[in-house]
């Protein structure tokens, strides 16, 4: 094992929020049941919003978990695990494409009688994509949109488009070191984010995972952005090597309602920050 290996082992992930949010599964319309966590804001703090957090590609809760203990002090909090994590009940033949999974977005809205006046959506990588398929098509358009690293095409190691076509899940295995390599190497910026990748992809449901890339890896969601007219806050990570600030500056501008902000670093997104920024987004553009 590498030193580097040594310190990303050395981060035990663990979620606190898991613990205090009220865990369900919510049945969408095609048959599949969907991880759902929510808690509810203290009587006398909750300012009356509510945030739904729809993580990145099989992101561990985790992760999460200093941004939502800040924000659950005051916003309610609809925790979405999308269907390519292995929390996710799928039937046979179902589809994951970006539609499918917005739709279970909009399904979890429903079912949950969730008022989009005071709905705040907060995505994160390819969460982005399925909220913005969501807003493209206009199954959902909430108070408040934000985009935590948002890109053109889902990301993904060279050559692993093809391979998985041909790579039967049974051997899966012999890929892991190349995506863990790939993260160690080019796209985190210290061991902690590391370690919250290489869980996610120690803890993938492979055939869930595979399903999900057939129908986002080809993509280029230059066309899903043009459509949005909803209002959209960009949020970039100048420093963040997995995604490029750039990219996100470029989609800002071609969005048609959006605003840039950057908070410099994927650990300072990750952190109670980045929940004190949302809080700070709603006073500026409630009315």
């Amino acid at each position: 094992m590498t030193s580097s290996s040594k310190k990303t082992n050395d981060y035990i992930m663990k979620a606190k929020f898991e613990e205090l949010s009220e865990e369900i599964y919510v049945k969408v319309s095609d048959g599949s049941e969907i991880r759902v966590l929510l808690s509810k804001a203290n009587e006398k703090s909750k300012n009356g919003y509510t945030i739904c957090f729809i993580a990145g590609w099989n992101t561990v809760v985790p992760g999460w978990d200093a941004v939502l203990l800040e924000a659950m002090k005051d916003f309610h909090i609809i925790y979405i695990e999308t269907r390519e994590k292995g929390s996710s009940r799928l039937v046979k033949k179902t589809k994951s494409t970006p539609e499918r999974l917005a739709s279970d977005v909009q399904e979890v809205f429903a079912q949950l009688d969730v008022d989009e006046e005071k709905l705040i959506v907060f995505t994160s990588s390819f969460g982005v994509f399925v909220a913005g398929s969501g807003l493209a098509d206009k199954k959902f358009n909430p108070f408040l949109n934000i985009f935590l690293g948002p890109s053109w095409k889902f990301n993904m190691p060279t050559g692993t488009r093809y391979i998985m076509y041909v790579l039967p899940n049974i051997l899966y295995g012999i890929s892991k070191p190349i995506w863990k390599w790939w993260i160690r190497k080019f796209k985190s910026e210290d061991p902690e984010q590391a370690a919250k990748y290489i869980r996610a992809i120690d803890e993938a449901d492979v055939a869930k995972w595979r399903s999900a890339a057939y129908g986002f890896a080809f993509w280029n969601f230059r066309e899903m952005y043009e459509r949005i007219n909803s209002f959209v806050v960009v949020v970039g990570m100048e420093k963040d090597k997995m995604h490029k600030s750039k990219e996100a500056k470029d989609i800002s501008e071609l969005l048609k309602n959006s605003t840039y902000i950057d908070l410099g670093t994927n650990k300072n997104t990750h952190s109670a920050n980045m929940a004190i920024a949302i809080r700070e987004l709603v006073s500026k553009y409630d009315k």
